[in-house]
């Protein structure tokens, strides 16, 4: 599901701003509130206090003067004994004699008074509550209305601001859009904002990549055309003769001819299949794997190959080792290995399977007893249709190392060649990354109960 940034953005900067502004007015209040509280305390005090002097100055106590206070407070005069002697507002206000001090009377619908003893009288005032509460609160309101319209504007000055600083977003998406997808050229960095500019990088490394893999794949077709041109080229012709040639054994040998180039060109397209399911950025099917049991497997499978050549075929998994990843990988890995150094093997040779351990992890090593590759000529061994000078042409595709290759890329694993110790041949080695999974006690019974299988062809 898409969303939009810029109204994420939007949401979350408002709510923050409303909290604050919700938060910002409470207090607003709440210190209004105490402001307004602490300013008619200090009212009711004085005016206690101002009556306590009239009365000093008029001890006859004549109503006249003591009526002239707020209407909205009641005043009130109790002798010694407790009785009411006087009310500014008969019948309202606290119909008690109250501690001295302050106090309040009657809940939140009752009354604030203030409570002094002098001259033989005890003086009350009292405030409702609930004036207080609405003095409170309307000033309250008059400072948080400053407060309640920043949110409105602050959200259109937001979506304003955020549209322009997500500007370099939608410049960028609209060069990428513009493009040709021929056209693979880096954006350029030049007065871009530091945030955008690791997105930049990353889709001019994308640009690079692609470029990379469209050329190797341009390289790779116009190879596969060519390797498979000239075999079927080979194939019409043969057919050709074969119309035209009513000789029995030259029919025969060209029949032998066909059925060789067919198994060529379809050695030629498995290859091609296998190499492109190997593409490293698809993962495949990961799990945990016996190399022994994969070496065995491969064993049998190959052993015919090397039978018919008379090769001296042996493998070793004396110490069993586990790794985690794609089958598929392996099979095509160790299948490739395997089967180069059976085939460039000359007849009464002999190939090797080894399972070892090192610190490093696990270590599968091939050595064969055929013409090897030159040093300096190992690098461009792994290439697509690669084959050496001392190779005929019609030994193989040139693509078993580089699918070995590639598989090894997707086990995690690195793939070298090497002098074999014989002397001659080729050592093909592949090393398992992180800690080998070696059953001990597995081993020590398969190195003095299970012989190394060695069999002679």
């Amino acid at each position: 599901m898409n969303f939009s940034i810029r109204k994420r953005l939007l949401w979350t900067m408002l709510s923050t701003l409303f909290v604050l502004a919700v938060g910002a007015s409470s207090v607003t209040y709440m210190r209004a509130r105490s402001d307004v509280n602490k300013l008619f305390d200090y009212e009711i005090e004085q005016m206690v206090y101002a009556l306590a002097m009239h009365i000093a100055s008029h001890p006859e106590l004549t109503e006249e003067p003591l009526l002239r206070v707020e209407h909205d407070f009641v005043t009130q005069v109790w002798d010694k004994n407790g009785k009411l002697l006087f009310s500014s507002r008969p019948g309202t206000g606290p119909a008690i004699l109250l501690q001295p001090g302050f106090s309040d009377h009657g809940g939140a619908n009752g009354w604030r008074t203030f409570t002094a003893v002098g001259g033989g009288y005890t003086l009350q005032a009292a405030q409702p509550q609930t004036l207080r509460r609405k003095l409170a609160t309307n000033i309250a309101l008059n400072a948080m209305l400053p407060i309640v319209a920043i949110v409105p504007i602050g959200g259109a000055l937001i979506w304003l601001l955020l549209g322009y600083g997500l500007a370099p977003l939608r410049l960028i998406a609209r060069e990428v859009e513009s493009r040709d997808p021929a056209v693979l050229q880096p954006l350029s960095l030049s007065d871009r904002p530091s945030e955008i500019t690791p997105l930049v990088r990353s889709l001019n490394d994308l640009f690079a990549r692609l470029d990379r893999a469209l050329q190797v794949e341009r390289e790779f077709i116009a190879d596969a055309s060519h390797e498979l041109r000239s075999p079927i080229t080979a194939l019409q012709l043969q057919v050709e003769l074969l119309e035209s040639t009513s000789n029995d054994s030259e029919r025969s040998e060209l029949i032998a001819d066909i059925k060789q180039g067919v198994g060529r060109v379809s050695r030629l397209i498995e290859q091609i299949l296998t190499l492109a399911r190997l593409d490293p950025d698809y993962g495949g099917k990961t799990e945990s794997i016996a190399l022994q049991d994969f070496i065995k497997e491969i064993y049998r499978d190959m052993q015919p190959r090397a039978t018919a050549k008379s090769i001296h075929f042996s493998q070793n998994t004396a110490f069993p080792a586990e790794i985690s990843g794609d089958p598929t990988s392996l099979r095509a890995l160790l299948r490739n290995l395997v089967d180069n150094a059976i085939r460039y093997t000359p007849a009464g040779g002999t190939v090797t399977i080894d399972l070892k351990t090192a610190d490093s992890g696990p270590e599968i090593v091939i050595t064969d007893s055929g013409p090897g590759i030159p040093e300096e000529m190992r690098s461009k061994a792994f290439s697509r249709f690669y084959r050496g000078d001392n190779v005929p042409e019609t030994t193989g595709t040139g693509l078993g190392l580089a699918i070995a290759q590639r598989a090894a890329e997707r086990l995690g694993a690195r793939l070298s060649l090497e002098n074999s110790q014989t002397g001659t041949g080729l050592t093909a080695v592949v090393r398992f990354q992180g800690s080998p999974v070696v059953n001990a006690g597995k081993s020590a019974a398969n190195a003095l109960d299970s012989p190394v299988k060695t069999m002679n062809f």
